[in-house]
């Protein structure tokens, strides 16, 4: 970091002298009328050290004026903590073992002439601890629990979750090391956790200790969207496995009308694998099932019931728009098009070239046109987009194509929740050839591949409106025969 502070004689002066004081001082030398300080130093905002053998740490300080580096106490040294004119110094920072139980902090000053060019905290630990062991589970009947707390001051303790359940029975307060007892209710239902909170001297929270009190456990597998199992169209076996340490068994949520899949066992005792067998889709729209699973509670108590949510897509049927045309120069297709799947089916180009735009015109970009571009020329690949991304040109450009043979080339255009911001979604998108995806984007402007430019920013609301796909023959001409259009899935909640 660089300081460049110009000093005046001028800033003491009252503005009712300030004009003949200025005339006065052009007569005089300039290096008597102004002077300049620059003080520069590689220092942190701040350094951290330990309490035992603290490690001593260095930076750098140079300035055109005398300098020097000092704080308010002396449990530290600075050496050096001067040094003359336009010597490039290293100052070093050593603290004295701190034999205290709270921390200590001070603020130090690099100083030049009457500037402080930087003040930065110094802090070093002190000698308190606090921390336990011996955290054993509590049985479902209740009995009482006992874990050390290993200090070196006072501490008290509480409850702070799952004081319906959970007490303590001794320890909540103590000085150095000591023991908390715990006691519970007797737990009919599901594994529960409560926490025991311990406050160091100061009464700031030093440990939260989780105290787990056995009892019925049924935790089938998670899935990885967090809400639902999903599968497609295919008839399949879908497996889950349950962790339990009773006996249960598995249901339909709905037993008249979700005859779609089938248990190959409904009875168990303890974890096992949930095994469905799922017939093949053939309707319309996503199809969703829900499972009970429940257990089998001793007498007087509350079965622990959980349920699991199964979704299958439905078969994506394209809608096929037939052209059988031979081009020669631009074709263009509808408006208002959906983002989905779309696949453009071409006779053999031969030596032809093919200019391929899916766009969504009067986007605020340059007062253009956000587009997808695939084009193949000179019997090779060139992908891009508007506005540009450098990943899909650079990485993903430049694939032969045998164009003495028929070519599909398709586009799949989603929505891409941001990962760090779900309430902000991106067009993702894919170039397909012939069945194989060659190159793929988000539109969320970050440089993702090779460190090239990235200006493709642009939010998926902006598709709300459709678009529309133009393509070009240049040096010949060739037939198109048919586009086709796959809808995307609509999962649901």
């Amino acid at each position: 970091m660089r300081l460049n502070i110009r000093k005046s004689i001028i800033t003491g002066l009252s503005l009712a002298t300030l004009l003949p004081v200025f005339s006065f001082l052009q007569g005089c030398d300039n290096n008597e009328a102004e002077k300049w300080v620059d003080l520069r130093y590689r220092v942190e905002d701040s350094y951290l050290v330990q309490a035992k053998n603290p490690e001593p740490f260095s930076f750098q300080v140079k300035s055109t004026d005398p300098w020097e580096v000092f704080g308010q106490y002396d449990w530290y040294t600075v050496s050096p903590s001067t040094g003359e004119a336009g010597e490039t110094y290293t100052v070093t920072v050593t603290c004295k073992e701190n034999t205290e139980l709270d921390d200590r902090i001070d603020t130090l000053n690099i100083k030049s002439d009457y500037w402080t060019g930087k003040r930065f905290v110094l802090t070093q630990k002190g000698t308190a601890y606090l921390d336990v062991e011996g955290v054993d589970m509590i049985d479902q009947e209740g009995n009482s629990e006992t874990f050390s707390v290993l200090s070196n001051q006072k501490w008290t303790a509480k409850v702070t979750d799952g004081d319906v359940w959970l007490s303590l029975q001794s320890g909540a307060s103590g000085e150095m090391n000591g023991e908390i007892t715990v006691t519970a209710s007797p737990n009919t239902g599901e594994q529960r956790t409560g926490i025991v909170t311990i406050y160091d001297r100061h009464g700031k929270i030093a440990k939260e200790v989780e105290c787990t009190q056995n009892g019925v456990l049924l935790t089938p597998d998670t899935p990885e969207n967090g809400k639902w199992f999903a599968m497609y169209e295919q008839a399949q076996q879908l497996t889950i496995h349950v962790e339990s340490n009773a006996e249960w068994e598995v249901s339909k949520e709905n037993e008249a009308d979700d005859n779609w899949y089938h248990f190959e066992e409904t009875s168990f005792n303890g974890s096992a694998d949930l095994v469905i067998n799922v017939d093949e889709h053939e309707g319309s729209s996503v199809r969703t099932g829900i499972i009970v699973l429940s257990t089998k509670a001793a007498e007087g108590a509350t079965p622990l019931v959980k349920t699991i949510k199964i979704k299958q897509a439905n078969p994506q049927r394209p809608v096929v728009t037939e052209v059988n045309r031979a081009i020669s120069g631009t074709y263009y297709g509808p408006d208002n098009l959906m983002p989905g799947h779309y696949s453009f089916y071409w006779e053999p180009l031969g030596d032809a070239n093919l200019n391929t735009f899916f766009s969504w015109s009067g986007k605020a970009f340059d007062g253009g046109n956000v587009e997808l571009r695939f084009h193949i020329l000179g019997k090779r690949t060139q992908l891009s987009t508007r506005p540009w991304n450098g990943d899909v040109y650079n990485e993903n450009s430049g694939r032969d194509v045998d164009t003495s043979k028929p070519n599909v080339i398709s586009f799949e255009i989603r929505e891409a929740i941001d990962a760090t911001d779900p309430t902000q979604s991106w067009i993702y998108s894919e170039w397909i050839l012939n069945g194989t995806v060659i190159g793929k984007a988000t539109s969320d402007g970050v440089t993702d591949a090779n460190g090239t430019s990235d200006t493709y920013k642009v939010p998926f609301a902006d598709t709300k409106d459709g678009g529309n796909f133009s393509m070009s023959i240049s040096g010949g001409s060739a037939t198109l025969t048919k586009w086709e259009y796959i809808a995307p899935l609509v999962w649901g909640d």
